[in-house]
């Protein structure tokens, strides 16, 4: 009896898709210009994308992200600063770019 739910059960975790917790939670990590970036898989409804500028000149960072709802979002970020936006509608962020000056 135990076996038969021991195999029932993950036929189902197979057939539905469970992912491990450790593959939800890959990190992902770049650099663009003179940003450097971080976003972390696995979100429900929201992604979270840390960023900093690691030049001393204030520049503009782009986000392009995942839904349309969401489409660009343009963040100015003084030399040095550290920061962090989020987007509801996206579930990942499909590319950045450094804008230059701002």
């Amino acid at each position: 009896m135990i076996r038969s739910l021991a195999t029932a059960a993950l036929t189902l975790s197979t057939l539905v898709g469970v992912v491990p917790a450790d593959a939800a939670d890959t990190v992902h990590r770049g650099r663009t210009g003179c940003f450097s970036w971080s976003w972390k898989d696995g979100g429900v409804l929201t992604t979270t994308v840390y960023y900093r500028n690691r030049c001393t000149t204030t520049h503009t960072l782009r986000i392009h992200w995942s839904s349309e709802a969401s489409g660009d979002e343009d963040i100015k970020v003084k030399g040095g600063a550290k920061g962090s936006t989020w987007s509801f509608y996206s579930l990942r962020p499909l590319g950045f770019a450094d804008l230059g000056r701002a």
